[in-house]
């Protein structure tokens, strides 16, 4: 941090965007800029290039997942990222935009897609998106946040008050390996 004070260009543009900084449950350094900051991303490019090797810099944005179904068998992830660039006006396309693309019925597929949230309200108005010959149908998705400590819902690790499963096959509940090598049945152990 202190040699990121030391450089008095930063402190015009950095500086002035910086609403508070702290730390994450991690352990990483945040900056957390004003709203209306628009240049996230130039910022980060900036600190990096002060940083250098000691840190790196990343511009964090709230994402939406969307879910695009009724996609043909030969849709790739790429198509639909350039889909969405056209789709969207933009002349770069979003780097790692579909998360998955599995299949569905009947020959289909389906891609779940992480947008920032102006871009994914866009696309959510049209309603759908055209891949190749096909107009996929777009809805915002719905996930549930899960504990990976105790399997619950609606909540998250760190505030968890339940039974500690986190070593247990989340298959048959057995201790002792995971569920990618469990040969049990399955069996629910939350209720």
């Amino acid at each position: 941090m202190r040699r990121l004070y030391a450089v008095p260009a930063l402190q015009d543009t950095v500086g002035k965007s910086v609403q508070c900084i702290r730390r994450s449950a991690s352990g990483a350094m945040v900056l957390q800029l004003r709203k209306g900051v628009q240049n996230a991303a130039a910022l980060g490019t900036e600190l990096n290039g002060v940083l250098g090797e000691a840190a790196t810099a990343s511009a964090l944005s709230h994402k939406t997942a969307l879910e695009i179904r009724d996609l043909d068998e030969c849709a790739t992830k790429e198509e639909i990222c350039t889909a969405l660039c056209h789709q969207l006006g933009m002349a770069n396309p979003v780097p790692d935009a579909v998360r998955s693309l599995r299949k569905a019925y009947a020959g289909t597929q389906t891609a779940v897609s992480d947008l920032p949230d102006e871009l994914a309200a866009k696309v959510l108005k049209l309603g759908h998106l055209r891949v190749g010959w096909v107009s996929g149908r777009v809805r915002e998705r719905a996930e549930a946040s899960r504990c990976f400590r105790c399997w619950e819902f609606d909540h998250v690790a760190a505030r968890c008050a339940g039974p500690d499963r986190s070593k247990l096959c989340c298959r048959c509940g057995q201790d002792g390996y995971r569920a990618k090598t469990c040969r049990s049945a399955p069996v629910c152990r939350l209720y």
